[in-house]
This record gives structure tokens, sequence and C-alpha cells, in this order.
């Protein structure tokens, strides 16, 4: 007995020794990462894909061959032969337009739950475009990525850095965090305006949706927003991109990578400069209003110091200035449109609304420094990171706030939010294992002082303008949290994922306004279940449950429409999904259905009377939504995409919020009536091209139709506080040459007009409504250089 069982411990390890853990690199011949690549043991059905990057790692046999295989690049063979580290370069399949067989869509990877992974392996509902899924749609933002996400719309209001993301039927407020965690390279920043900034120089962005508190911690009660930049290469590559549009946009752009010792330590430094003067004019002023420049600088140095120890810096700086506070008055589906009475502090009535007029030409200012250090140990089958970051955002913006042409009120904001994170994770890294897992550890430290003046003409009482200030508070927000996920192959078919996070959340906020210290405590638990069932190769059935939350926190004052503070908002979301593909994947067809409770959903509101914003809770309610996504590749060169997002969010309990001596906002009186802010559906249909002319000589070419639907703008649901739907279409065409792009792009090429954000007078004490457009039809053109 002792024999057998010191024979079965020698067998075991003779076994595990003969293991060896490969990594690397698989890039194109003219150094581009190639994501998607599969990279299989030969013989066996051990394998893995490469990721958004082309980085891979596989555990194989000491005496393996493995068979790396990209569609379009051909087939490679290579033996490991003790090697641990295996870098690979593939040349490019020729390919003629005179070519009829049609090969199928290669899948996209994504990260939406911190490893690499096919979208199409993922039980959740994730939208993702890996480096050329990004070139062929234009996207430059994330608002050119949310016209390709169904039930997903990005607007942006009154000044630089001020959002609206809704996601699911749950809505962005003013002075509120987004419903989705930001993520860039793997480091969650909690400043919802950097979402603002220009996206360039990208090797994967993507959503996943539904609450994702046990991978990305609080506020991403809705789901999570990944980028990942282009990491520095080992080869020296450079690249210049110019481009020019209406309304005198100006484009120059610059990448450099390569070693600074080759094998070893590696640079990438890219940079983006971007100026437009504009195209919406205040009328009164005749000058333009949504002027803005962009510089945008970032460096990154990646340093292999061992074979098993990797270290990376980033650095990067912003600088974003436009227009502010260039709202329309009265404008198309107003009360008061066609012929406003001008309100009692207008002495000219006027009958030309839906105009800007404002006196005051208003400007803000966003400025950011962030930077983070990575450290990434492999010890056996478990990888160690580290993860240290920081943030520094100062915001600043002056504007009317009135809106008409004569002065009146103005406003003026200065903020600065400045974050520490500290992040310790742990995982498994044999491909091989049927038990997935990771662990971490989480602290955070945000600071945020507020500003909030003005100014007030008001000559019947006084001779000069008068002072005013409406906030002057430091917000500070400690987390320390703990968190794990895994997924176990309770067969070669069905997997079972369970995760947690367990967040301690300490705010603390000094009002110096109103002589006032606040501060609150939040313990949150936010498990994720779900099941998911490989029916065959080519389908995918899922079900999961996740919990979210979203912080509260305090308002300048209380009215009759809020409260001194507002509560935590808290979600509960249960899905069903299939993912398919067929036809010799051809066809790509994803669809799910979704339950999403809600508790304290939170809501904003500008009251006029005393000058206060503030935000108060729905005591409950729901959303109710289904989602298809699909991509059919209908010739060789030609592939249909579509998506199309329906959702019901409904308030159920409106509740009592707000007042003082008696003095009340019943919100019951909404019962039934639609959450504000959220489109009813949202659609996608586009036209995606790619037709090699010649050898060196490709053509491609992206057509997007995207629709948002009815849109409610208070709880009161009034036709008159409405917006009615609106489709907006896009386009980029481009010519690829060996080291030359051509590209011609259009935004809202119909010139359709449409709003963004609508303020109800009737609610918050105002003689007139007032929205924010949309903007009007964009055309450019542009011109890249790689060498």
């Amino acid at each position: 007995m002792k024999k057998s069982i010191l024979l079965l411990f020698l067998f075991a390890s003779v076994t595990a020794w003969s293991q060896v853990t490969i990594t690397g690199k698989i890039i194109a011949d003219d150094g581009t990462e190639l994501p998607g690549a599969t990279i299989v043991e030969k013989g066996t059905s051990n394998g893995v894909v490469s990721d958004y990057n082309g980085n891979y790692e596989i555990n194989v046999a000491d005496d393996a061959t493995i068979v790396i295989d990209f569609t379009g690049y051909g087939t490679q063979e290579i033996p490991v032969g003790g090697q641990s580290k295996i870098n690979i370069t593939m040349a490019e399949d020729a390919v003629t337009i005179g070519e009829v067989e049609v090969t199928g869509i290669i899948g996209v990877v994504g990260k939406s739950r911190r490893r690499t992974e096919s979208v199409q392996r993922v039980p959740e509902s994730v939208s993702a475009l890996n480096l050329d899924g990004i070139k062929r749609t234009g996207v430059t933002d994330i608002s050119s990525f949310s016209t390709l996400v169904p039930n997903m719309k990005y607007n942006t209001s009154q000044a630089v850095g001020l959002n609206f993301i809704t996601v699911r039927g749950i809505p962005q407020i003013r002075g509120g965090d987004a419903p989705l965690a930001f993520v860039i390279d793997g480091v969650t920043v909690p400043d919802p305006s950097l979402l603002n900034q220009e996206l360039y120089d990208l090797a994967l962005v993507e959503v996943v949706k539904g609450p994702q508190g046990a991978l990305y911690g609080k506020n991403a009660i809705g789901g999570a927003i990944n980028i990942y930049t282009q990491e520095p290469t080992n080869t020296f590559t450079n690249k210049i991109k110019l481009g020019y549009g209406n309304g005198n946009t100006l484009l120059g752009q610059l990448v450099s990578s390569g070693a600074i010792v080759k094998d070893k330590v590696y640079f990438r430094l890219s940079g983006q400069y971007k100026s437009t003067d504009g195209l919406l004019t205040n009328d009164f002023l005749n000058e333009k209003v949504d002027f803005r420049t962009d510089l945008n600088i970032r460096g990154q140095i990646k340093a292999d110091l061992t074979d098993n120890l990797t270290a990376s810096v980033t650095y990067q700086y912003f600088d974003l200035d436009g227009g502010a506070g260039y709202y329309s008055v009265n404008p198309i589906g107003s009360p008061y449109y066609g012929g406003a009475p001008g309100g009692i502090l207008d002495p000219n009535p006027r009958d030309d609304n839906n105009i800007i007029v404002a006196d005051l030409l208003g400007n803000s200012d966003m400025k950011n420094n962030y930077g983070n250090l990575k450290f990434d140990y492999n010890v056996g089958k478990v990888n160690l990171q580290s993860i240290t970051s920081f943030n520094a955002v100062q915001r600043s913006t002056v504007a009317d706030l009135d809106f008409l042409d004569f002065p009146f009120l103005t406003q003026g904001e200065v903020t600065s939010t400045n974050t520490f994170n500290q992040e310790f994770r742990v995982q498994n890294r044999n491909s091989k294992d049927k038990f997935n897992w990771s662990l971490g550890g989480f602290y955070q430290n945000v600071n945020e002082p507020v500003f909030q003046d003005g100014l007030l003409y008001d000559y019947y009482y006084y001779s000069y303008p008068v002072e005013l200030t409406y906030a002057d508070l430091i917000n500070n927000t400690s987390t320390i949290a703990l968190f794990g996920f895994a997924d176990y192959k309770l067969t070669d078919q069905f997997t079972a994922s369970a995760g947690f996070r367990y967040d301690i959340d300490r705010f603390e906020q000094e009002d110096i306004f109103n002589v006032a210290d606040n501060s609150r405590t939040n313990n949150e638990f936010q498990p994720k279940v779900s099941l998911s069932y490989q029916a065959t190769p080519d389908v995918l059935v899922y079900a999961n449950y996740g919990r979210g939350y979203r912080t509260g926190g305090f308002n300048p004052s209380t009215t009759a429409l809020f409260n001194r503070d507002f509560e935590d908002e808290t979600s509960d979301n249960y899905e069903l999904g299939i993912k398919t593909s067929s036809w010799n994947d051809r066809l790509i067809l994803n669809a799910a259905a979704f339950y999403t409770g809600l508790n304290n959903q939170q809501q904003y509101i500008l009251e006029l009377e005393n000058f206060f914003a503030g935000i108060y809770n729905y005591d409950k309610s729901s959303v109710v939504g289904f989602e298809l996504d699909s991509r059919v590749r209908l010739t060789k060169f030609f592939d249909v995409v579509a998506n199309y997002g329906l959702t019901n969010a409904e308030i159920i309990e409106g509740g009592v919020t707000g007042g003082e001596n008696g003095d009340q906002t019943d919100n019951a009186q909404y019962n039934g009536n639609k959450v504000p802010f959220v489109p009813t559906n949202t659609f996608m249909l586009g036209l995606e091209s790619s037709i090699p002319i010649t050898q060196d000589v490709k053509f491609n070419g992206f057509i997007n139709l995207n629709g948002t639907g009815k849109t409610y703008w208070h709880e009161s649901n009034l036709a008159e506080h409405t917006s009615d739907a609106y489709n907006l279409l896009d386009a980029r065409l481009g010519l690829e040459f060996k080291m030359i792009e051509l590209e011609l792009w259009g935004r809202n090429l119909t010139d359709t007009q449409y709003y963004q954000e609508f303020s109800p007078g009737q609610f918050v004490g105002s003689p007139d409504d007032v929205g924010w457009r949309g903007q009007p039809r964009s055309v450019g053109v542009a011109v890249s250089v790689k060498f």
C-alpha cells in the first residue's frame, strides 16, 4: 500500500514537473498586435486566445508543439523545446477580391471578468471592440461607442466634463456618481467627468451590463466600461495623424513605440491635440458657443524585470477647454415654444424661441493628471498583482444662469477631485484548471472640494451685482474592500460562477458655507452568481444574478424638493441570455432579457427659489428590458450589424421627500410613471465593409443608423416635457495603403435636431424651459502615416 502511494506521488510529481507555462505576444509582420489568435497544444483540446494586445499564456507539456492560427494570417507550428517565452510574428495571407471563400467572423476578445476570454464565452451581456473594430467604426469617444451598444445612451450638458450616461434604465444624475464603473487599464477611476475625454491609441473598449459590484465595486450598479490602451512594443513603430473638419476642426496625433532595451524594457508615447471653433451660434452675441480644445499626452514604460516579474508605469495628462451654459430657451416641445410669455424676469417677451441668447459667453475647463504603477509576479500557478494609482482633476466653469439676453444671474464653479487607489490581487494562471479564481483587497481615498457661486443683477434693489455663494464644501470618501470571484466547470458543458465584494465606505463632508459637518458609513455586500451551459460549441445559455449599489451623500440644504441627505441606491438584477454562432461563424446572434429592482433610486433636481441643486430618492422602482445584438457576414467583404434595446423603467413607490415645517413633495403622485432621462428603446443598424483592392490597398467602410426612443424629462411624464424618438446617421470611409491611411467621416449626416437634456421650468421655479442641443452635422477628413 505504501509503495502504491509512493509511486502515485512520484507520478504526480513527474507530471507536474513536465508542465511548462508559455507566455508571449502575437504580432503581424508590420508590428500590429493580433487579438483573438488561437494558441493550441497540438493533439489536445488545451487552448487559449490572445488578448486585445496580442498577449497569451498557456500551460503545456515541455515537449509539446503549439499551433497558432489567426484568420487571414495562416497557421504556424512551434515546438516548445523547454522555452518559457515565445513571441510569434505572422505574415498576412495574400487575399484578392476574386476569391469566393467566405471566412467566419473573428470573435472579439474582452476582459469583462478581469481575465482574457472571448466575448461569446462570457455569461454576461457584453459589447466590445478590439483594435480593428475601433478603427473601422471610427470610435473616438464614449459617445460614438455608445451608439453601438443596445440600451446605453451617452449625453453631455452644461460644461466640459458634465456627462449623463443611462444604461439599462438607470440614469446618471448631476452631483452623483455614474451608474457604470469606469476602468482604464485595469484601474477604476471614480470621477465620471473623465468619460468626456477623447479616446485614441486603444486596444480594447467594452461595456459589460448588469450590476458588476462583485468585480468592480461601488457605483457599478448598471455595469462597467473597460478601456485598455495599446501596450509598448519590442519593435519600433511610429504613427502621425492629421485631420480637418467643419467648424474649423483641427486634429493632430502622434504615437511612437519601441524598445529601450531589446526584449527587456519598452516604451510607448502618444499625444493628441484637437480643437474646433464650434457649430452652434449664440444669436445675441453672434459667437460660436460649443468651441473646444483638447490636449492629451500619455506615456508608458513596461519592463520585463525577470522571466516572472513585470513592471509598468503610465502617466497621462489632458487639458480640455470649451464652451459652457449655452442652453436654448423654450426649445421645441416646450409649452412656451412659439410665443413664450417671456416670464416675469424678461422685460421684452420674445416670439423667437429655441435659440441660444445668453448675454454671457460661457467657458469651462478641465485638467487631469493620472498615473499608475503595476507589478505582475508569477509564482508557479499563481499570479500576484499590485496596482497603485493616483488621479487629480481640476474643473472650473463660468456661465450664464438665466440663459436670457440681459444680465440677471450668472454661475461659477471650481471643483477638484484627488484620488488614490491601491489594489492587490492574486489569481490562478493554469489554463487547464477546471477551477479558476481570484481574490484581492482594495483601498481608495477621494478628496473633493466644491465651490459654487454666482452674480445677481437686480437693479431694482441694488445698483451693483450681488455676489452669491451656493455651496462651499469638502467631500472626502475612503473605501476599503475585499473581493473574490471563481469559476468551476461542473462538467464539460456546465460552468458555475460566484463572486462577492464587501465595501466599507466612510463619507465625510465639511460644509463651510452652512458651518456644518456631516458623515456616514456604508457597509455593502455585493454578491454575484451565474450558471452557464455550453449546449454546443456555438451556443451558450446563461442565467445570472448580481447586486450593485451607488453611494449616497448630502445636499447643500433641505428644501421642499429634497432632504439634507440622500440614500444609497441598490439594485438586484436577474438576467437570462443566449449567445449563438452559426452558418460557419458567419452569423452571430446574442439576446438577453433582464429585470432590475431598485431601492432608493437617485434623481436630480434644480430648485431655483433658493438656487440649490439636490438629489432625492424614489423608494422603489423597477426596470424590465430586452436586448438583441447581431452580426451577419453576407459576403466575403460585407457585414451587417444590428442591435435593439427595449427598456421599461417605472416608478413603483415615489415616496415623500424634502420639507421643513411640513413643506414636502409627495412623489407618490408619480407612481406608475416612467423614470426620467431613460430612452424607452434604442437601435442600431450598420453596414461594415473591408475590401482588398490590391495586395497593398484595402477599402474600409462603416455606415451606422442609430436611434433613440421617446425620453421623458420629468416624473410627471407630461407630453410637453417629453422628447420624441430620433435617428442619427454616422459614417466612416477609409483607404488603407501599406503605410498610409486616408479616411472620411461624418456624424449626424442628416443634421437632425435633438436634445440631450431638458429642464421643465414649471417644476423648478423658472419662467422658461431650457434645453441642451445635440451636435449638428459634422464632417471631416484625416490622413495617417506609419513609419
